[in-house]
């Protein structure tokens, strides 16, 4: 009976069969995360480091495969673009494998500008839900956001040292949290 849904009641939770019989699974994976997590974020520029190696090789090999697709598709009319697009991709990541602390610093300024661009949109987007209920949240967040960039800006170059690795510590705690939650959650419908 895979596939069907059971609720607690009062609708407090929803758990599908599936989660409920691999309860375990997501409970040692969500410790694995925030195991994990806690080591980039003790060790920043570790995982800053490992994070744009990583980029750099899935770049690489995405650029690889997408020449390989535009020659075996070499008639049709998007050949020129999907070339361009591999070859970008294969480049980028050339890159920052060859120039990893180049690459570390170039990631700390894209990141700032998606924190800036990001936070005036929601900031934006705020003022137009202004009249609804808790459009303060939505301006709280926007305006944080453009914090975190003017903080990154400022701590540049600096800031690339423990930016990526931070971020990506945070992530895995609260990825892993949210894991073993539903685990926890799993456990308890049964």
């Amino acid at each position: 009976m895979t596939g069907t849904v059971t609720g607690i009641e009062h609708g407090q939770s929803v758990i599908t069969s599936e989660v409920r019989e691999n309860r375990s699974w997501f409970l040692a994976l969500g410790i694995a995360m925030i195991l994990l997590g806690i080591a980039a974020i003790a060790f920043p520029f570790s995982a800053t480091l490992a994070v744009e190696l990583l980029l750099g090789w899935i770049l690489l090999v995405n650029g690889v495969f997408g020449i390989v697709h535009a020659f075996r598709s070499c008639r049709w009319k998007g050949f020129t673009l999907v070339m361009l697009g591999a070859l970008l991709s294969l480049g980028v990541g050339i890159l920052l494998l060859l120039y990893p602390l180049t690459g570390i610093l170039s990631l700390t300024l894209v990141i700032a500008v998606f924190f800036t661009a990001g936070g005036i949109l929601r900031i934006l987007l705020a003022f137009q839900l202004r009249p609804l209920d808790h459009w303060g949240w939505l301006l709280l967040s926007g305006i944080l956001s453009l914090l975190l960039a003017t903080i990154i800006m400022t701590q540049w170059p600096a800031a690339a040292a423990w930016l990526l690795g931070l971020l990506v510590g945070i992530d895995l705690v609260f990825g892993g949290w949210t894991l073993v939650l539903l685990g926890m959650a799993a456990a308890r419908s049964t």
